[in-house]
């Protein structure tokens, strides 16, 4: 029997981290459209939660470059930089609005599949219906996040203009000193 290196079980870990973050956002912002709380980033632990995780995907780009995945560096910096630009940059200023939801859903249900299949392929686990839905799923997925990522970006984008809101701008625990004009 073979051994398993570091890196790899590192990764694995890292592809765990992420699938029960993803899942644990997807049930609550799921839980959230049950109950018609639209407003999911008005919770402070989701917000929270949200942008641990999704600016944890930077371990993507570092596992690229130190070539311990296949992961392509330029697509992957593309869409984790836009993404993260989306979670630190509109998110503080859309925390009362309906449309990060739009994007949270789609994004969750999206890595869900993506991290289940990438431990699907470490643990050979022949699970084929993770690599189907992982290269199909995004055709419904994608416009939706996108729609989604769009209108909360104007959402915050109005918000800033009337100066309704004051930014929730915590990095790590660490307010930033930022205020509106």
């Amino acid at each position: 029997m073979s051994q398993t290196s570091p890196s790899k079980i590192v990764i694995l870990l890292y592809n765990i981290f992420q699938l029960l973050g993803w899942t644990y956002l997807f049930y609550k912002a799921v839980e959230s459209l049950i109950v018609g709380r639209f407003a999911v980033l008005s919770d402070p632990f989701f917000f929270k939660a949200i942008t641990a995780v999704q600016t944890a995907q930077y371990l993507d780009l570092l596992f690229s470059f130190l070539g311990l995945s296949s992961t392509k560096p330029v697509p992957s910096f593309i869409h984790v930089t836009g993404r993260n630009l989306v979670v630190w940059v509109a998110f503080p200023w859309a925390l009362t609005s309906n449309y990060p939801l739009l994007a949270i859903v789609p994004w969750s249900f999206a890595d869900i599949i993506r991290f289940g299949n990438y431990i699907n392929d470490s643990l050979h686990l022949n699970l084929n219906f993770l690599k189907v839905l992982r290269y199909n799923a995004f055709i419904l997925l994608y416009p939706i996040g996108l729609t989604g990522e769009f209108t909360s970006a104007g959402d915050a984008k109005s918000n800033i203009e009337q100066q309704k809101i004051e930014p929730n701008l915590n990095l790590f625990g660490i307010e930033l000193p930022v205020k509106a004009h």
